[in-house]
């Protein structure tokens, strides 16, 4: 147990999740030849560019600090970072009159060195990316914000900006997360009044609006984002649109655990109760707020999630009082039933895929001080109706995170709301890191850091490495 846990600390090390500072942000002042390449405008732009869908794409955050996307093979990489709006051709100040207009309207820059991105979060319809900028000023100081850009053309807009340059975590400047609709982008943001959740409409011009404040604050989006389940120091609310603070519902008084969990349809929401003596899962419905139901007894340490079809609760815990990392993951249905073993074994985080008949996790190996990422079929059952049954383990990747993907990692349930590292199919994952157990450089922005690489789910194929840079995430659609 002491063994796993030292293997995280040993890794954190060898990652070096970076701090905002003026040193960390800066980009090197010379790129190096291996370092991203520009794209012209003309292989960025489609006709009708502004109102195309992004499908099946991963955005990464390349080693200097630059936003792309990439296909799953490493094809028709697009840099969105540095594209700037300039003045059209056509007589139409608002944009471009035809298709051929459409490459003067738009161009890409050179890259900015004072400037760097972090965190790429996908709109669930694929057509825009909300992004944290940090930059440094000509004299010094750290401007950190909010952007939100169109995943074709790169066109950018800022939709809040810090009032302190301060961060949510080491290495991150905000948490974002799309409702499931894309109509609202919400995130977290340290302000002078101190951890702040806010949503924003990013298509009309109204400012952020602060919903909660608190901290440790986690949450996540149900329905067709109508209702936000928040977990505030040691309240669960439940949000409904419009989302008033003064209109929260309080759930219950429940401390020792992070994101609470609202099923797809916004009907049922999960959260941890009890102590470290006695701490157990238990689901409300809306039918009856009222009325909570203890499904499960687990350890002091638990995370949890629903199934993207909202039918199955997997449940990530250790039935140590003192553990610091997860010992198995269970199934559980909704009321309690069917309840099934899918993994026990040293595991910081697990994941959902998409069509919810896989799970993968990353298990600890502590000897070799390597993460191991794995993948199980969670079968159709033939029992109880709705059941699922478990299969066996596939191992598909040994590997050092990244600081960034040891950040998601060690902090999953709340991550895995807002960033997939699945294929919209279901048949790939998408990992940042140092394949194998050998060390990256200390910084992971340099040409020798961390890679990132497209894996079958199956196993079959072996690693694919498509780019360089320090965290990806795969596209909804």
């Amino acid at each position: 147990m002491l063994a796993a846990a030292a293997v995280l600390v040993a890794l954190v090390g060898c990652g070096d999740i970076p701090s905002l500072n003026s040193e960390s942000v800066a980009k090197p002042e010379t790129p190096a030849t291996s370092g991203p390449a520009d794209v012209s405008p003309q292989s960025q732009l489609q006709p009708g560019a502004a109102s195309s869908v992004s499908v099946d794409r991963i955005a990464y955050i390349g080693p200097y600090g630059d936003l792309f996307t990439v296909n799953p093979d490493g094809s028709g990489e697009r840099r969105l970072t540095g594209v700037r709006q300039v003045r059209s051709r056509s007589s139409d100040p608002a944009g471009p009159a035809s298709p051929s207009d459409t490459a003067a309207f738009y161009t890409v820059q050179d890259l900015d060195f004072s400037e760097s991105y972090a965190w790429p979060t996908w709109s669930p319809d694929g057509t825009r990316l909300a992004v944290s900028r940090v930059q440094i000023t000509p004299n010094r100081s750290l401007e950190v914000s909010v952007q939100v850009i169109d995943a074709v053309t790169g066109v950018t807009r800022t939709v809040y900006e810090n009032d302190v340059p301060a961060l949510v975590a080491d290495g991150t400047p905000h948490y974002l997360y799309w409702s499931p609709n894309s109509e609202y982008l919400s995130f977290l943001a340290t302000t002078r009044q101190g951890m702040t959740l806010f949503a924003v409409n990013p298509q009309t011009t109204e400012g952020a609006m602060a919903l909660e404040r608190g901290a440790p604050l986690y949450f996540s989006w149900g329905g067709n984002g109508d209702s936000l389940l928040v977990h505030s120091r040691d309240e669960v609310k439940l949000l409904q649109r419009p989302f008033e603070p003064s209109r929260a519902l309080l759930l219950a008084n429940a401390a020792g655990f992070r994101a609470p969990a609202l099923s797809p349809d916004g009907r049922k929401w999960a959260y941890s109760g009890g102590d470290a003596s006695d701490s157990y899962i238990s689901v409300g419905e809306s039918d009856d707020p009222a009325v909570p139901r203890r499904i499960l007894d687990t350890g002091a340490l638990v995370a949890f999630m629903w199934s993207p079809d909202g039918r199955t609760l997997a449940v990530a815990d250790n039935p140590d009082p003192q553990g610091r990392i997860f010992q198995r993951i269970r199934l559980v249905n909704a009321d309690g039933s069917n309840l099934r073993t899918l993994a026990e074994e040293p595991l910081i985080a697990f994941y959902w895929a998409p069509n919810s008949e896989r799970l993968a996790w990353v298990g600890v190996d502590a000897e070799e001080q390597v993460f191991e990422l794995k993948v199980n079929l969670v079968a159709e059952g033939s029992g109880q109706e709705g059941s699922r049954e478990v299969g066996e383990a596939s191992e598909l990747f040994r590997f050092r995170p990244s600081g960034e993907v040891f950040t998601m990692l060690s902090f999953f349930d709340q991550y895995a709301y807002s960033h997939s590292p699945w294929s919209p199919d279901s048949s790939q994952l998408v990992m940042a890191g140092s394949e194998g157990p050998v060390a990256e450089r200390r910084n992971g922005h340099t040409p020798s850091g961390s890679r990132i690489y497209v894996l079958d789910a199956v196993g079959d194929t072996p690693p694919n490495e498509i780019a360089q840079g320090g965290v990806a995430f795969w596209s909804w659609n």
